[in-house]
């Protein structure tokens, strides 16, 4: 059976193996309720992006955006320009796998064009003859009065680092991925081949960090999307009698993450300093915390908070909850002016005045459907509209006086 479901639709009613249906809930992919009739689904709010398949039966999930479009957005937000080679092909492939794939594969070609990358790697080994150092802890660990072998410690240029260990665990993530055609499964094949002296990265552990530098400028891109594919893409697994496999993109997060990066650069062009994530108290005692998207601040004073909404959050009892957030954050910080800043379509753009509380909240739009340029001259406009807010020097100082003390660390 093949499912195909497209991003935030009109809830509809569909015909679902229960399987199916089990797993886009668990997934947080989208909310699925059974029906009155038996085998028949309500699916809503589909919230994810990509291809699931359980049991052979796939389902598609399509992106709102136009593929080229989210492919900008996370591009921008992993300072890659990876979309200008790709943009004129992207969208001639309707579903996000394969152009993912597509995209990966024709990056990882570029960086390996002249050989793996090289670097050195501290190995362990034993031996009678001494190679590298001595590691002694290990060797009165081992052999304690023994002078042979010797437990070793050296340092080894080699294949076997970091960045071809993320590459080549793309390659086999990809390939355990039943959704791919059979030209882009024979280079996958080849590149295999190339990667067969990389060790396989462990399982459940983060993937390692990586340093850039100009022997490495060449691997970047190819890693930007190595480490999308291994983020997003779940190899073949159980889940209970089922068998699953999956390559799930949350949008939301591909929109936050490139309204921090964009902001930051239109905002920082005007003085100060725009921070990510960034956690502090609530109340005196840190029962509670706040962690807004973005802040804007000068001298450690907070000129101004942003939150990047993709959808406009209205939980059941909360149709505000958006309005609400930013309440609480601009009380926390002494702040006259809250943002948020939306994909178009998603909310009015207005402006909000706080009854009791000398407090408005603007909610902008970004349109993320016209050419790269107009998308970054929209983020031109909602940076232009927050320095206009500035919040004013008056301010109470108790409130507006945070400094990097009152931080939690994450």
């Amino acid at each position: 059976m093949h499912i195909q479901l497209d991003e935030w639709a009109t809830p509809r009613d569909i015909d679902l193996p229960r399987a199916v249906a089990s797993a886009l809930n668990s997934r947080q992919v989208a909310s699925v309720v059974p029906t009155e009739i038996d085998g028949r689904w309500t699916v809503s709010q589909v919230r994810k992006v990509g291809s699931l398949t359980i049991d052979g039966h796939r389902v598609d999930i399509r992106p709102k955006l136009p593929i080229s479009r989210l492919f900008f957005l996370f591009g921008y937000a992993q300072r890659r320009r990876l979309w200008l080679a790709e943009e004129t092909r992207l969208d001639s492939t309707p579903d996000l796998v394969p152009a993912i794939a597509t995209a990966f594969l024709r990056q990882l070609g570029v960086a390996v064009e002249q050989g793996l990358l090289q670097g050195y790697r501290e190995r362990h080994d034993s031996d009678t003859v001494v190679r590298g150092r001595i590691n002694f802890v290990e060797q009165f660990k081992r052999r304690p009065g023994l002078a042979s072998p010797l437990e070793l410690r050296f340092d080894e240029f080699t294949v076997d680092i970091d960045e071809n260990r993320i590459l080549a665990a793309a390659v086999e993530r990809l390939m355990r991925l039943p959704l791919l055609d059979p030209a882009s499964r024979r280079t996958l094949l080849h590149f295999r081949g190339m990667f067969a002296e990389v060790e396989a990265l462990p399982r459940g552990l983060p993937l390692p960090r990586t340093r850039e530098d100009r022997r490495s400028e060449h691997y970047q891109p190819a890693l930007s999307l190595a480490r999308l594919i291994l983020t997003n893409a779940s190899i073949e697994h159980r889940v209970g009698e089922h068998t699953a496999s999956a390559f799930l993109v949350d949008v939301a997060q591909v929109f936050e993450d490139f309204v921090s990066v964009a902001l930051r650069d239109s905002l920082e062009r005007s003085g100060g300093q725009v921070l990510s994530q960034r956690s502090d108290r609530l109340d005196a005692l840190g029962y509670a915390v706040v962690r807004p998207d973005i802040v804007w601040q000068s001298h450690e004073r907070i000129d101004a908070v942003i939150d990047a909404k993709y959808k406009a959050e209205r939980p059941a009892g909360y149709p505000n909850a958006d309005l609400y957030q930013m309440v609480t954050y601009c009380t926390r910080y002494g702040l006259r002016d809250g943002h948020l800043v939306y994909a178009s379509g998603e909310e009015t753009p207005k402006s909000v005045n706080i009854i009791g509380a000398p407090i408005t909240v603007h909610c902008h739009a970004l349109e993320l459907t016209g050419s790269q340029e107009e998308i970054l001259g929209s983020v031109d406009r909602v940076a232009e509209a927050i320095v206009a807010s500035r919040a004013s020097a008056d301010l109470p100082p108790l409130l507006n006086d945070v400094r990097f003390d009152t931080e939690i660390e994450r």
